[in-house]
């Protein structure tokens, strides 16, 4: 937790109508976002975690479910504009720490693509860009047949596909992965018959790995060399 201030970005609300203009920033400590492709200034988030007092996070949660725009902006993420969509989803939460009378209050948007991350559109968005929690997430969410081992194997093809796409990332390392079932099942039974993915030596349940949300939640590349600079002027 060492200087995990300098991971955290900003998140902006400003609305203005005819009697008032509201504006405030609030700590933003995950991201998630995809930039459009008619647009570089602006993107659909698909993740966001942000803390601060019960009226900033009520008016947050009520511009989500009005489809209202932020900006976000954080380490390795330049200023941009974001909405999440509709049919986005929230939960809010408390945070009592031990200097404060008050809590803080917790707000995590979801959108509905990453909510629902279905297998017939083709498009499965991931908080991690390991070969090893793309592999075990691809298989679990399309009902693929195969072994953690197949990893680093499966991830090369994805890359050869040109079907791993990044994502903007505050606090995690997200990416986009483009590919139907059928097409990761010919890779599979492509690398099968050439002896390229050897089967276990014994039979029985296959083991995958377990993991936490420390794990899963790792700070993108940009969040660690940010940190990892401003240690070093300190």
């Amino acid at each position: 937790m060492k200087n995990a201030h300098l991971r955290f970005g900003w998140l902006t609300y400003f609305k203005r109508t005819e009697k008032t203009t509201t504006t405030f920033k609030l700590r933003l400590d995950r991201f998630i976002g995809e930039v459009l492709p008619d647009s570089p200034r602006r993107a659909k988030a698909h993740f966001i975690s942000v803390i601060g007092g019960d009226t900033q996070i009520a008016a947050v949660n009520a511009a989500i479910s009005l489809d209202e725009r932020f900006e976000i902006q954080g380490p390795g993420v330049s200023p941009i504009s974001v909405s999440l969509d509709r049919n986005a989803q929230t939960n809010r939460g408390a945070l009592q720490l031990s200097d404060r009378k008050k809590p803080l209050r917790h707000l995590v948007g979801i959108s509905e693509d990453l909510a629902t991350n279905s297998a017939s559109t083709g498009r499965t968005v991931l908080v991690q860009s390991s070969p090893q929690f793309v592999w075990m997430s691809l298989a679990q969410i399309h009902g693929l047949p195969g072994i953690p081992e197949w990893a680093d194997w499966f991830y090369r093809q994805l890359e050869a596909d040109k079907a791993v796409v990044p994502l903007l990332g505050i606090g995690c390392d997200p990416v986009l992965i483009k590919g139907h079932k059928s097409k990761f099942l010919s890779w599979l039974c492509q690398g099968v018959s050439d002896g390229k993915l050897p089967f276990p030596q014994s039979t029985g349940r296959v083991e995958w790995p377990r993991l936490g949300l420390r794990e899963i939640f790792q700070p993108s590349r940009s969040d660690v060399a940010t940190e990892s600079s401003a240690s070093a002027h300190l």
